[in-house]
């Protein structure tokens, strides 16, 4: 069987994986879904900082910090970001990337399989049980994007790599704030769909409509603020015509076996890191993630009083009927506490009321 395509070297990677899938009796078809599942895997090990310790940079993700827990952690991170469709298949090389390890007697002394599966039975039951309403979102969330916006820019040749990257995390978060995009959406946008065209100046006009493929590879239309189209235009204005087509690049050198990742497309896993640096330095809930931003603006907005039917279209859920049963509980919850805030009165105040009422 030949080789299972190499992964990127900037991709987060496991111990053994590569060994795993040359030796899977499987079809050409299988072992490729089953490589991505495990990116997927090590994906999740990365963003949720799995590993107790931490793992260094370029490095793979070491059997040894695999536990009972981690079937049902990693089907929780999938549901949480909308990789629901993906959990199958997921979950399957997962199981199966797990028995060859126990076979070679390469688990962890203690992880037990049955009890695995058991916890991740568990886990199923508990999502079944709460639906699908999403979370009540962190009301700090918009402060990653002050954070950012607030980050001074270096001046000079010498601060350009970093004067890029604080112009491109700007984009970044402004652009998951505006769209409430999907992580992937907004991952693989590319310069040709957001630049319309150059002003007078030389800066790029960004359009504030953008054509992208989104769940189930289907098309549709995600919208971009006035700010956030600002934010796209400095950080392109600042690269200037570099020849990559991807909207989001690294700037720096890679540290993963010597090659250089400048100018290659930035992974789900990279704006991950963009907001989880702003949670640590702002001491936000450490499990916000780029979806949060998604479900923050569902919630404010339907707050607001956005028809349900708008914001499905703005969403770009299939049915209107997945927008209601997510976000209409919360907002409804929400709408219920500003009323009684305005219309509600005091025990006190309504009962000195009715006491000067009787002496009228």
């Amino acid at each position: 069987m030949a080789n299972p395509p190499a992964r990127p070297s900037s991709a987060p990677q496991l111990q053994y994986a590569d060994q795993f899938l040359q030796e899977l009796a499987a079809s050409p078809r299988t072992v490729e879904r089953y490589r991505l599942a495990l990116s997927k895997l090590a994906e999740f090990l990365l963003t949720t900082h799995y590993a107790e310790h931490g793992v260094p940079e370029g490095t793979p993700y070491p059997v040894s910090i695999l536990r009972d827990d981690l079937l049902a952690r990693f089907y929780g991170w999938l549901v949480q970001g909308g990789l629901a469709g993906s959990a199958g298949v997921c979950l399957a090389a997962t199981r199966r990337f797990l028995v060859w390890l126990d076979a070679l007697d390469r688990l962890p002394p203690g992880f037990q399989l049955g009890k695995a599966e058991s916890r991740l039975k568990a886990a199923k039951g508990r999502a079944r049980r709460k639906s699908h309403v999403a979370p009540p979102t962190d009301p700090r969330l918009p402060q990653i994007i002050t954070y950012y916006d607030n980050l001074p820019l270096p001046a000079g040749p010498a601060g350009r790599t970093r004067r890029l990257e604080i112009l491109r995390d700007r984009a970044v978060v402004h652009t998951l704030y505006a769209s409430a995009g999907r992580v992937s959406e907004v991952a693989t946008l590319t310069r040709r769909a957001v630049v319309a065209g150059v002003a007078p100046d030389g800066r790029p006009i960004i359009r504030d409509e953008v054509r992208v493929i989104g769940k189930g590879g289907k098309a549709r239309l995600i919208l971009l603020d006035e700010e956030a189209r600002a934010a796209i235009a400095a950080y392109l204005a600042e690269r200037g015509q570099d020849g990559r087509e991807a909207l989001f690049v690294s700037h720096r050198r890679g540290k993963s076996q010597g090659r250089d990742r400048r100018g290659q497309a930035l992974t789900r896993a990279s704006l991950w890191h963009i907001v989880k640096r702003a949670v640590r330095a702002l001491g936000l809930a450490q499990d916000i993630s780029p979806h949060d931003f998604r479900h923050y603006r569902a919630q404010q907005l339907l707050h607001e009083g956005m028809d349900i039917e708008v914001l499905q279209a703005y969403l770009g859920h299939a049915s209107v009927a997945t927008t209601r049963s997510i976000y209409a509980p919360e907002t409804q919850v929400a709408k219920i506490k500003d009323q009684l805030a305005t219309f509600g009165r005091r025990a006190a105040d309504a009962a000195h009321d009715s006491g000067t009422l009787d002496r009228a």
